[in-house]
């Protein structure tokens, strides 16, 4: 009798362990973020309609204003394309964050080429940064896309100066 209660007993122990195991949301969420990487390496901004939701809010340095939808987000991809024609995410780690969000760290790389917020210099870009992108119900649905301005735009070859003259602040 008492080996039937201990095998009822881990019987029911077993099932509550199975039961009550968390679902894997990497499995499921790492071919989108793979598709989305896809599509910002090739430009292609046709793969976003499978892995995007149309709620999709990216906001991105300087001031994390947020780009809704994804219209905005393929004219973004576009445009990016355009200054930085051989644009390049090399994914370096992926962490996530439960069942909302994955941190992608990488670094980008690429040819500044073209006309954006500062006049093209053809200079190579190699930066690190990494991205937040949230998820719901297998679609993405968010990314703040962070990195160093500061690196950017001394690789581009420009010289950040102090301001001269006379400093209010220090009177």
């Amino acid at each position: 009798m008492k080996k039937l209660l201990l095998l009822i007993s881990t019987l029911l122990l077993l099932l509550l362990f199975t039961f009550c195991e968390r679902p894997d949301y990497s499995s499921q969420i790492e071919p989108i973020v793979d598709k989305y990487i896809e599509a910002w390496n090739t430009g292609n901004h046709s793969l976003f309609k499978d892995v995007v939701d149309s709620s999709f809010e990216l906001r991105k340095l300087p001031d994390f204003k947020p780009v809704r939808g994804i219209k905005n987000l393929e004219e973004y991809l576009i445009s990016t394309h355009n200054f930085i024609p051989d644009f390049l995410l090399k994914e370096t780690e992926r962490i996530f964050l439960g069942d909302t969000a994955v941190v992608v760290c990488w670094i980008f790389t690429g040819t500044y080429k073209g006309e954006n917020e500062l006049p093209p210099t053809g200079s190579k870009i190699d930066i690190p940064g990494f991205s937040i992108i949230y998820f719901n119900n297998n679609k993405l649905t968010g990314e703040w896309i962070v990195f160093s301005d500061l690196m950017w735009v001394q690789q581009l070859g420009f010289n950040v100066l102090p301001p001269t003259g006379n400093n209010p602040s220090k009177n």
